[in-house]
């Protein structure tokens, strides 16, 4: 069992300007918590930033294969990518720390990835179901204790030169006057009279039984220029949510502002989930923001959505937690972030001694929250009537680590940047209340930020 090794960097309460050093870098990645006011809300979902670059093996799946690259090698397999994943993470087993993150699988997981019998002449972006690296060392930026350290097990022969390298780059790096473009208006792939067609679509499957719930998701596309590193910037500066994360790769980069929670697991094994489920729109004037917040707490169908999801996700935590331990912890609470109230619940269990990260990620994922209940034919009805793929849209982001702990996100309010084209993506969910008109302007507010953030660099 490998020993930890630590050293310790300056703490900056900015974590951006550690990640600048490695920003252009291929495989590098930002989970980032954004928010630091020092509220006891805040440092619950957001306490550490977790900055990895250079893996030492690198994970790519599509709809048939899975292939893996290391020591300059690439094999490729014709198994479910959770498996090989899964296996891969087995080999290395480290001694526990208070870190978060000390070496581990970081990466994104598309909405599609383990699905069967897709459609796959829908509009997509063209990239792989699922990006994963093996990191043998994680920045971990901790705004509680405000310390900085950079974290590894010496997994990979290569590791201390990489980190040297690293904190030569921070040591010298200058400010950079990179520019972001945004060159055209989004266009949407639906209007709202399609949109009305496919909701009264949603309203017969839940009228005849089929479903009780449906997350609808409308896409948007842009074109664009420059540093996607400095849209960003400008992206968690206007959303400031907890589950933000910037990946950067050879082809794509994508810009993540996601407030919600998908799959954590802290110590002792304790595993927790905070779906989201229930949408107001902020406003600037204090009255009517207090009155769209006690309207979202009042509101039958908004609740009645999310006690939909959190029974879901019972279900879902139960296949891998100790029998007795999964509980709801909290109900219903509203949240509130920059561009919209959200209802959020907590549900918490204990995860059994023989059930992996990996196989407690696949048994739930993707989340209930964006697909709908009963999960399974909300999923089928979704692959039916939306003209796109999702691709990391409802996906997820999130880190697996050696050390036995994960966080992962859902990855909604996401920007995926493929060449000089932007991908966004906002929706909702359908229930038998549900009316086209709202739901159409719910999507709207949901996806307010990324169009403040489109105006701004427009």
């Amino acid at each position: 069992m490998n020993n930890i090794h630590i050293i310790s960097l300056p703490y900056l309460p900015d974590s951006t300007i550690y990640f600048e050093a490695i920003a252009n870098n291929s495989w590098s990645f930002f989970l980032d918590s954004c928010v630091h006011d020092g509220s006891k809300e805040i440092l619950e979902k957001s306490r550490y930033d977790i900055i990895v670059s250079q893996p030492f093996i690198r994970i790519i799946a599509d709809e048939s294969s899975v292939v893996v690259e290391e020591n300059n090698q690439r094999k490729i397999f014709k198994k479910n990518p959770f498996e090989v994943l899964d296996k891969i993470l087995l080999r290395f087993k480290v001694e526990q720390s208070l870190f978060p993150f000390s070496g581990g699988a970081v990466g994104y997981f598309s909405y599609e990835l383990g699905q069967e019998n897709l459609n796959t002449k829908k509009e997509n972006v063209g990239m792989p179901l699922m990006m994963v690296g093996i990191y043998d060392w994680g920045l971990i930026i901790d705004h509680k204790e405000k310390k900085t350290s950079i974290v590894t097990h010496h997994m990979n022969r290569d590791t201390k030169d990489e980190i040297d390298k690293f904190i030569l780059k921070f040591k010298s790096i200058k400010s950079q006057n990179n520019i972001f473009k945004i060159k055209t208006s989004p266009k949407a792939l639906f209007d709202f009279k399609e949109y009305d067609y496919i909701v009264n679509k949603i309203l017969s499957f839940i009228r005849e039984g089929d479903v009780y719930q449906i997350n609808l998701s409308n896409k948007y596309l842009a074109e664009c220029e420059g540093d996607s590193w400095v849209g960003y910037r400008k992206l968690r500066e206007i959303s400031q949510s907890p589950f933000m994360a910037y990946l950067h790769f050879d082809n794509y980069d994508i810009l993540c502002a996601s407030p919600e929670r998908f799959i954590h697991v802290k110590e002792s094994n304790i595993v927790e989930t905070r779906p989201i489920k229930g949408t107001e729109p902020r406003s600037s004037n204090p009255e009517i923001d207090k009155r769209n917040a006690e309207k979202l707490l009042n509101s039958e169908k908004d609740r009645a959505e999310n006690l939909m999801i959190v029974d879901l996700l019972r279900n879902d935590l139960g296949k891998n937690c100790i029998s007795g331990s999964v509980k709801v912890k909290a109900l219903c609470e509203l949240k509130s972030y920059t561009n919209v109230h959200h209802l959020e619940s907590i549900i918490e269990g204990e995860l059994k001694s023989e059930s992996s990260l990996v196989q407690l990620f696949k048994d739930c994922f993707p989340g209930g929250s964006i697909t709908g209940a009963p999960k399974e034919r909300s999923m089928q009805i979704i692959n039916d009537i939306e003209p796109h793929s999702r691709d990391i849209y409802c996906g997820s982001i999130g880190y697996f680590g050696f050390n036995r702990k994960m966080d992962t996100n859902i990855a909604i309010r996401t920007i995926v940047r493929k060449g000089n084209e932007l991908h966004y993506y906002s929706g909702g969910g359908i229930v038998a209340g549900s009316n086209s008109k709202n739901e159409f302007d719910e999507i709207s507010h949901k996806a307010a930020n990324i169009t403040k953030w489109i105006h701004f660099f427009s």
